[in-house]
């Protein structure tokens, strides 16, 4: 095949759209359909330069493999490399199993599948996490292990090229349909939902449009329409579009109507200098760029740049391109086969041996202790590592059934319980949930992940069974909106005459992860004079609800907040684990400040009568 510098131009248009949608998505709101174009051109190229080969009798699929291994592997691997060492340095400890696992799936070429199934609620956002753009090379890696499978297996060409249709035409169908039955998450890093980009190209590399007449005679136009349609992409989509699905065709038919009119005006114009340099180490740019505006906004927690923030990330982002592309990419595309296994072996097993060694060297580089930083207590009777209903405080006591339900607040709230169950010979039966509380009545109607939904409906036969056997239900969230209206209406108008419930109002939130910011334990400094502390006010129409009923009382905690006035310190010491949960330490102390005034108010439950 014929060396075409329009397509590295085109690479550089669609590396610069995801660069400067990654710099902000308010500037390229349709930015990361950069990465559509991209495997729209991998399709292409690949297929163009193997049926080259196989109509030559010359393709060997190992060959092939390799090929992709030595374009692949080494820059990648190294980039690896550079942003462990980076996180060392930078991440706080609590997110460190989140850290571990993203290296781990992402060195197997398989962080897309991790990513879909992520739940972010504890630990770094996606914004900040440096791993999150390796997902396009995960799919990449998975369509060129199936591609010359398919090249072997159907060695005429038309029957390659039907069966890849058909193929496009069912993934499509299938990815739409799971976008809008609310799989979005799922399908965007799905291989599947993503393979019609890559066969795009495949076709019209297998049909060869710009050999043909037609074509040729009206390349151009082809190109200003392909061109036009890549800025309607940019301008129409955004990150709530229904995307991939049968919106992606938009992108990717566009970005074919280019490859295939290379003779266009519009493809000379892709062909200058500028346009090819950047093609050229647009994979470097696209390893580099992402993982430094990651942890620059992981060590801020903002997700807008400021422009000499900016500046400073293109020339890091420029630097590291450049040292990749001279002096890995490049020298490893000239290696002989044979010698390519000691290098990429090496590179391997460094990487392997990092991920294995991530926790132990990062406690090396840390002086806080894990109950200052993690939610260490009562893991087993909540969410997705529910084991077993637990039980806190006093267990001899027998005499009335306590039940705590809630959701990641209630499960920083059990260190609070289990001290003052111990103190007043009390005990409570306990079951909570990430992101949602564990009560009943919940569904898909509430819950629209299906992973969460799932890990709800594993906890749901527990929770209703301990509400039904429960004298005392005590419930503690954070997301005290309106949205809990219809189930917490439902379970009180099920209570029976002799069931009380106790609503816990929510302690303050923070604007800003304070182990990121302090770095310790313990108070350090004026770093810790700059912290928002937001009030989480129980809904209105919750408090309706309770004083209508009862049975039910609301325990506010508000006149004890001056607990928070050094917040996130008690005594100098670290209490959140992040902006918005209290560790072990916390809850304790909180216990000590506000356990009587909890106790007066669960004894009204308690000494009820029948």
């Amino acid at each position: 095949m014929q060396y075409r510098n329009d397509i590295q131009g085109l690479r550089a248009l669609a590396v610069m759209f995801v660069f400067f949608f990654h710099l902000s998505s308010s500037i390229l709101p349709g930015g990361f359909i950069g990465v559509d174009m991209f495997f729209v051109i991998s399709g292409y190229l690949i297929t163009k330069i193997s049926l080259n080969k196989v109509q030559k009798g010359s393709f060997k699929i190992i060959d092939f493999y390799l090929a992709r291994v030595k374009r692949i592997i080494p820059s990648y691997y190294f980039l690896l490399l550079v942003i462990w060492l980076l996180f060392l340095f930078v991440y706080a400890p609590s997110d460190v199993g989140k850290f571990k696992f993203a290296h781990f799936w992402s060195f197997l070429f398989s962080s897309n599948t991790y990513f879909a199934t992520l739940d972010d609620y504890f630990g770094a956002s996606s914004s900040e996490n440096p791993f999150l753009h390796t997902w396009t090379l995960s799919i990449e890696m998975q369509f060129y292990l199936i591609l010359p499978i398919l090249l072997i297996i159907f060695k005429k060409l038309k029957h390659l090229l039907v069966v890849i249709g058909i193929l496009l035409l069912t993934f499509i169908i299938y990815s739409s349909f799971e976008i809008l039955s609310g799989n979005k998450a799922e399908m965007y890093f799905s291989l599947i939902a993503r393979s019609p980009e890559f066969f795009i190209g495949v076709l019209a590399a297998g049909i060869k449009f710009e050999e043909k007449t037609f074509f040729k005679e009206n390349s151009l136009l082809f190109s200003i329409i392909g061109l036009v349609g890549l800025l309607v992409s940019l301008a129409a989509l955004n990150e709530s579009s229904n995307f991939p699905g049968i919106w992606s065709l938009l992108p990717c038919v566009s970005t074919l109507l280019i490859l295939i009119s290379p003779t266009s005006k519009v493809n000379k114009f892709l062909s200058n200098r500028i346009l090819f340099f950047i093609g050229e180490i647009s994979y470097s740019i696209y390893l580099w760029h992402w993982p430094l505006m990651a942890f620059y906004r992981y060590s801020t927690e903002r997700y807008e740049f400021t422009l000499t923030e900016t500046l400073l990330l293109t020339a890091f982002t420029i630097f590291g391109s450049l040292f990749s592309y001279y002096l890995i990419e490049k020298p490893f595309r000239k290696i002989p086969n044979r010698k390519l296994f000691l290098p990429i072996g090496a590179l391997m097993s460094i990487n392997f041996l990092m991920i294995y060694f991530t926790v132990p060297i990062k406690r090396k580089f840390t002086n806080i202790p894990k109950e200052y930083i993690y939610p260490i207590y009562g893991i087993d009777s909540h969410g997705k590592d529910f084991k077993q209903v637990g039980m806190l405080g006093d267990s001899t006591y027998k005499k009335k059934r306590i039940l705590f339900l809630g959701d990641s607040h209630a499960l920083t709230f059990k260190p609070y319980l289990d001290k003052l169950g111990k103190e007043y010979s009390l005990a409570f039966r306990t079951i909570t949930n990430d992101g949602y509380p564990a009560i009943p009545h919940l569904g898909s109607e509430y819950i629209t992940e299906k992973y969460k939904l799932l890990i709800y409906e594993q906890l749901l036969p527990h929770i209703r069974a301990e509400v039904e056997l429960s004298d005392v239900i005590i419930i503690h969230f954070a997301r005290s909106g309106n949205k809990w209206i219809v189930p917490l209406s439902k379970m009180f108008s099920s209570l029976r005459n002799n069931q009380k419930v106790l609503v816990l109002s929510d302690y303050p939130v923070l604007d800003k992860n304070p182990v990121r910011v302090n770095k310790s334990f313990l108070k350090n400094g004026d770093k810790n004079n700059n912290y928002k502390m937001t009030k989480n006010i129980t809904n209105s129409d919750i408090l309706k609800l309770i004083e209508n009923n009862s049975n039910i009382r609301f325990v506010n905690f508000s006149e004890y907040d001056d607990f928070f006035e050094d917040a996130p310190f008690y005594q100098d010491t670290l209490m959140y684990y992040d902006a918005s949960h209290l560790n072990y330490y916390g809850a304790k102390k909180y216990a000590d400040y506000t356990g009587k005034f909890f106790i007066e108010n669960l004894n009204w439950a308690l000494n009820q009568k029948e």
